[in-house]
């Protein structure tokens, strides 16, 4: 048996050895490159570091609340860590302004439902607990200068009711870490994210239905309203049926503006233009189910011979939005160079994206358009101008506004959009939706109502301000 003072001495030798491993073991991280362990919560009162020459991962002060905040490094000498990246329509190929993009408050934070139809969809309620959140500028690229170093982050991108989760694979410390070019894109179909449910009624003056097809939605979500696509056709005067297989597109008049439930369904109606105006099918009372609609938050992309459902028509004046323009009876304009109006941020952003996207086209703000009308004359306080004919006569183009129209922006939830613009004077593709559809390149009208249609698609603030940040 081992004597006291030698059971004493083997102990102080074990003690002597753990303190000498402890001080020459390396660190998990080599200081330029922290792992997990480094972006691990500090104590309440302790910061963990990467060595004296990296990043730390707890600011000095209060401790940091959860995951990806305790994950953010403190870079030095005025380095950061940021994300950045652009914001691409479904089919990756146009950038999208004032895309919300954001990181979720946790990693396994799950997104709210968004609901399905017409709701009252202000900025102020749009994104709820997220960590970080920016907006696309006008060539539809983000920033991030706040951003934990982790790997599998979350990020969400949104537009309206559109929204797509993607992941990024690994955040590095204290430099530029850049989304991959065409990843940060809205959803082409229900199995990426989640997309409005919207109704389109085809014409026979205006290919409008095509031009979603050409931004990317899958041929998958163009259905019939029995369907299960994002996309339900409807058969206006003259208009284009589903392709083979589809289903039946059915007449509005008798299965979607015959009642403000039927309208209700959806988030979106979009309205092809159908070459008269055929009030027949557009009685007074259809007219106020599409005002009840556009009250209770849904939104309308109106063509032409459908301001009968904002002016009324010849044998039935005075429609439910008359108030909101001076107008014009059967106007006709051709094809001319219009003006993008720049009197408004937002105007201004048109420009400047347009000018972004169709460089060759667009001119200090002035682009060739085919196909115009002139039914607007001028616009009220109620209404934004867009876009405006650049002669003598400077009639409006494209004018948007916010329902109930009067109201203060709080109580405002609705949009509809009144467009003298036809998608295409050469094309006639809309026969059998969506297979019939031109595909390729659009033309710089076409993206200029892409544009407007993601505008239209947005959450509901003033037209005429800033865009707001939803909180």
């Amino acid at each position: 048996m081992a004597k006291p003072h030698s059971r004493l001495a083997i102990l102080a030798g074990l003690l002597w050895t753990l303190a000498a491993l402890t001080t020459l073991a390396p660190a998990c991280s080599n200081g330029t490159n922290p792992s997990r362990f480094d972006a691990a919560p500090p104590g309440p009162s302790d910061a963990t570091t990467a060595g004296n020459d990296g990043p730390s991962f707890a600011e000095a002060g209060p401790a940091c609340n959860g995951e990806f905040d305790c994950a953010v490094p403190q870079c030095e000498d005025g380095k950061k860590t940021t994300l950045t990246g652009t914001v691409y329509d479904p089919a990756g190929v146009n950038p999208l302004y004032n895309a919300i993009v954001y990181i979720p408050a946790t990693r396994e934070a799950a997104l709210d439902p968004i609901v399905t139809g017409a709701t009252c969809d202000q900025c102020a309620t749009t994104v709820k607990n997220a960590f970080e959140l920016v907006q696309t500028n006008a060539k539809g690229e983000f920033t991030f200068d706040r951003v934990p170093a982790v790997k599998d982050l979350p990020l969400v991108i949104q537009v309206g009711k559109w929204r797509r989760k993607i992941t990024i694979p690994t955040v590095e410390t204290c430099i530029e870490n850049r989304v991959a070019k065409g990843a940060a894109r809205l959803p082409r179909n229900q199995s990426e994210g989640d997309m409005p449910q919207m109704a389109v009624v085809t014409g026979g003056c205006d290919p409008l239905a095509c031009l979603f097809r050409r931004i990317g939605i899958d041929d998958a979500e163009f259905s019939s309203p029995t369907g299960t696509g994002r996309m339900h056709v409807y058969q206006g005067e003259g208009g284009g049926k589903l392709a083979t297989g589809k289903g039946t597109a059915p007449k509005p008049e008798s299965n979607l503006w015959n009642s403000t439930a039927s309208l209700k369904r959806y988030d979106i109606v979009l309205l092809s233009c159908e070459c008269n105006e055929y009030e027949n099918t557009k009685l007074p009372s259809a007219r106020d189910s599409m005002k009840e609609f556009l009250n209770s938050g849904g939104r309308m992309f109106a063509t032409h011979y459908h301001y009968v459902w904002l002016k009324g028509g010849k044998t039935e004046p005075n429609g439910p939005f008359e108030s909101i323009a001076s107008w014009i009876d059967d106007g006709s304009s051709g094809s001319s160079k219009v003006t993008l109006d720049t009197t408004f941020p937002k105007g201004q952003a048109l420009a400047d994206w347009l000018t972004f996207v169709a460089p060759n086209e667009v001119l200090a703000n002035q682009a060739t358009f085919t196909d115009l009308r002139a039914n607007v004359k001028s616009v009220n306080a109620s209404a934004t101008r867009w876009i405006y004919s650049s002669g003598t006569a400077p009639d409006p183009k494209y004018i948007s506004f916010n329902t109930p129209v009067g109201e203060p922006e709080a109580k405002q939830c609705g949009r509809g959009v009144y467009s003298d613009i036809h998608v295409s004077s050469t094309r006639s593709d809309d026969e059998a939706i969506p297979t019939s559809c031109e595909t390729g390149a659009l033309t710089v009208q076409e993206k200029a109502l892409e544009f407007l249609f993601f505008d239209l698609s947005s959450c509901i603030s003033d037209e005429k301000g800033d865009p707001k940040i939803p909180r």
